[in-house]
Parts: structure tokens; C-alpha cells; sequence
């Protein structure tokens, strides 16, 4: 008996998702399933190809190295091969796998769809989306996704293996309920006092996924408002955002969200620049699938789009500069 391509795909999901519990996002597969066909690679080849450690923590023997690289290469050109065949023999399958994240989404669902419909080279365009820009890198990895939109951080360690169109720095803003006054907020980021009402401001919500900038968040909570908690926890940017359209705290969420939040929300919470925080924003799709023309197409078009589109006035006029508090004294004197 050989191995099989499916053997190598789980193989693959493992060893890019970085444990078996975590594959089973990417394959769809139980755990015990992808156990089982792990067992059967290592049997059919003699060796042990993953250390399992403490806790989920995995490392790859010599000839588990050696594997990881020819499954991911002969998966490439498995793929490779199946998307050519399509285009010359049967156009009517090809189909196109976009991924981003929640806060991204709202930018690029639209366009992605609009852009493989005028292509007339796709009969059918999947839209799907990762928690975190990791994931959905580990998707295209995995060869679930065709493309994505992410941030540049996601895909640092991999440059090689993607053709990378930079779309634009998407800013970090600070979220505030709206019915907190800009002296309120003045006096808090002056460490001075959180005035009755104003209760919000001493919480402050926590995306729980890691993101690449997650560090610096909580830096600028410590030395400006260093009396706030993160007392509130969410899976994503929108959820967070909702906490604070609710009156009940504070949060940073990339300006890229915006345009996909609910009137109802936008005017229920202020949007301040703090200033600090850029996520470079980047399209990606593996360089193999880049010799394919409608991918090609794909990628040109769609990056052309958000990099003239991409100054949002609308979005920018919602933007506050930080309130000072010497502003008001010198207002309070006058």
C-alpha cells in the first residue's frame, strides 16, 4: 500500500496549524479521524515523523522535515494541476476561495465577488473568513483558500511562498461610548478622575485572538488609562465594538471595520486616532497559482481596486483627534 494525497493533506494541516486539535479547523475532520490517518502515514513509511510534547505542542523528526516539504510540494502541484485542467477542459469548475478576517471583511466581500463575476473565468466564488489574519493564512496554506486579504505581520515568516500586493496602513482606533463628553474623556486621559457617568471608561475590551498589535494595546490602556480593565472579552473587532455602542466600556479596533458597522452603531459610539497603532494590510495568493491567468487577473484587479478606493472620506471625517484637557481649561478661562 503507498501513501495517499489524503494522507499528506493531513499531514500538511498539521504541521502548518501547529497541532492536531487546531487541524481540525482546516480539514473538517475529527480528531480522532486525523490521528488515525497520521498513524497510517508513520506505518507505511517506518518512521516517526512528529515528537508530540506536553500539552498540544508538536516537532518534527528529520524525516517528518523531510515529508512536510514533499507533501507541501506535491500538494502545490496537485492543486496546480487541477485549477489548469479546469481552465483548459473544463471552465465550468474553476472555482475561487477568498478569505479575510471579520474586521477586514466589510471592504473586500463586495469587490472580491464583483471582480470574479466580470472575470467570467469562475463558476463559483466562495467567500470565508478566519478569526485572526493567521488563519486565514493557514488556510491558504492548507490549500482551502485560493487567496486573502490579511495583515503583512501574518505572513512575515512566508514571503517566499506568496505573491504579496500591499494594499494600504489601516490605523488603530480608540471606540468610546458616545454619550461619554470629550472633557470626561480629557480628564481620564490626564489620570485624573473618571467623572459618575462616565464608568466606561474604567473597562475596556479584550479580542482574544492573538493579533499582531495586541501588545501595544494594552500598553497605551496602561499609560493612558491605566485605571481601565479588560474586563470584557471577545472573538472579534465587531463584537468589541458592540460592547462599546452598548455604554459599558472602551476598545481599539482598526479603522477597516468601520465601513462594515450599522448606522445604528456608528452613532452610538466616538472614534478617537491614538496615534500609534498601523497594521500594514496586504493581498496574498501562493505564487504557483499566479502562472494561472483568471488568478492572475484576479489579483491585479482586485489590488488595482482598494488601492484607489481605499481613502474612504466618510470614514476619515468619523476620526476625532484625542481631547486634551488644557483645551477646555483655556475654553473654561476665555
Amino acid at each position: 500500500m503507498r501513501l495517499t494525497v489524503k494522507q499528506m493533506e493531513v499531514f500538511h494541516a498539521i504541521v502548518v496549524a501547529g497541532s492536531i486539535s487546531h487541524a481540525k479547523r482546516v480539514l473538517g475532520l475529527s480528531q480522532p479521524t486525523i490521528s488515525q490517518q497520521l498513524a497510517k502515514m508513520e506505518e507505511l513509511l517506518g518512521v516517526q515523523l512528529i515528537h508530540r510534547g506536553r500539552g498540544e505542542s508538536l516537532r518534527l523528526t528529520a524525516a517528518g522535515e523531510y515529508w512536510y516539504k514533499a507533501s507541501h510540494r506535491i500538494l502545490t502541484e496537485f492543486e496546480n494541476a487541477e485549477q489548469q485542467h479546469r481552465i483548459l477542459f473544463d471552465e465550468k469548475r474553476l472555482t475561487l476561495h477568498f478569505g479575510t478576517t471579520p474586521s477586514l471583511r466589510g471592504r473586500f466581500t463586495e469587490v472580491a465577488a464583483q471582480t470574479a463575476l466580470e472575470l467570467d473565468q469562475f463558476a463559483r466564488f466562495d467567500f470565508d473568513w478566519g478569526l485572526t489574519s493567521a488563519e486565514v493564512v493557514e488556510n491558504i496554506n492548507a490549500h482551502k483558500f485560493n487567496c486573502g486579504v490579511v495583515s503583512a505581520a501574518s505572513i512575515e515568516d512566508q514571503r517566499a511562498s506568496f505573491h504579496i500586493e500591499p494594499l494600504f496602513k489601516d490605523r488603530i482606533v480608540l471606540a468610546v461610548p458616545a454619550s461619554i463628553p470629550e472633557e470626561v474623556l480629557a480628564l481620564a486621559l490626564d489620570r485624573l478622575d473618571v467623572a459618575p457617568g462616565a464608568e466606561a471608561l474604567n473597562r475596556y475590551v479584550d479580542v482574544t485572538p492573538p493579533i499582531p498589535w495586541r501588545e501595544r494595546s494594552d500598553n497605551w490602556y496602561r499609560a493612558s488609562l491605566p485605571f481601565a480593565s479588560p474586563y470584557f472579552g471577545c472573538v472579534t473587532h465587531q463584537a468589541a465594538v458592540d460592547v462599546v455602542a452598548a455604554g459599558l466600556a472602551t476598545c481599539h479596533t482598526p479603522i477597516s471595520l468601520l465601513p462594515n458597522l450599522p448606522e445604528q452603531v456608528l452613532n452610538r459610539i466616538k472614534v478617537y486616532d491614538i496615534g500609534e497603532h498601523v497594521r500594514e494590510v496586504v493581498f496574498v495568493m501562493p505564487k504557483h497559482l499566479m502562472s494561472l491567468k483568471p488568478f492572475a487577473t484576479f489579483a491585479s484587479k482586485i489590488s488595482e481596486y482598494v488601492r484607489q478606493t481605499y481613502n474612504d472620506t466618510q470614514v476619515r471625517e468619523r476620526i476625532r483627534p484625542l481631547p486634551q484637557l488644557q483645551d477646555f481649561v483655556v475654553a473654561a478661562a476665555e
